[in-house]
């Protein structure tokens, strides 16, 4: 009964936000390039900027795939995904992990215009510092990776370890989409990491305009 009501709320609330809120997409033709060259991609986003991204797959109308915790949280969150017609894969980094891989690995393989969505740094941190594993998939079948992140001019800041960022109703709503990311270092986890922050500070700057 709690979790449904939990689900409903979230629901209701990211609705009335996304219904109010003036949102500006800024680099379109990076995901159009992206998604009609023919390769898998993958989608990574920081945890604490999920609400972005959420709303550029819902508002183009995609199904990609979305990996969910089943924390309660995450279980929160796939529910609500669901709802917006997104496909859920269990799992995580600290749980299933190695089923997440083999069904990542298989929908790569079987469908070159899949997109699976990540949250890098999630379930639980350490913040701002990507996983692995997903990105040495999505390098194996040779997938693109790209960010989509964004900000708020006005928002609530948690106090939770990814520094969550919600933003609040009739706000101006900024959803940057990054180039696609360049294979120019060893350290896939570093360079990752590196790309995705200085995207998000894009956005925070285009805020700050």
């Amino acid at each position: 009964m709690k979790f449904t009501l939990l689900k409903w709320i979230g629901f209701l609330a990211l609705t009335l936000i996304y219904k109010t809120c003036k949102i500006e997409i800024k680099g379109q033709k990076y995901f159009d390039k992206t998604y009609q060259n023919g390769k898998p991609t993958l989608l990574c986003v920081w945890h604490g900027r999920m609400l972005f991204p959420i709303y550029y797959v819902k508002s183009k109308n995609l199904s990609p795939w979305a990996i969910a915790s089943p924390y309660r949280d995450g279980a929160i969150i796939a529910s609500i995904l669901q709802k917006w017609k997104i496909n859920i894969i269990w799992g995580s980094s600290n749980r299933n992990a190695k089923q997440v891989s083999k069904t990542m690995s298989s929908i790569f393989e079987e469908d070159k215009n899949a997109i699976v969505c990540i949250t890098n740094d999630g379930p639980k941190g350490p913040r701002h510092i990507a996983k692995k594993g997903s990105l040495e998939i999505a390098k194996k079948f040779d997938a693109d990776i790209i960010t989509i992140t964004g900000h708020s001019s006005k928002f609530w800041k948690f106090g939770s370890w990814d520094e969550f960022i919600l933003p609040k109703p009739f706000s101006k709503i900024i959803i940057l989409v990054a180039p696609q990311y360049v294979h120019n270092s060893n350290d896939i986890v570093k360079s990752v990491s590196s790309y995705m922050v200085d995207y998000e500070q894009k956005a925070n700057d285009y805020i700050d305009e």
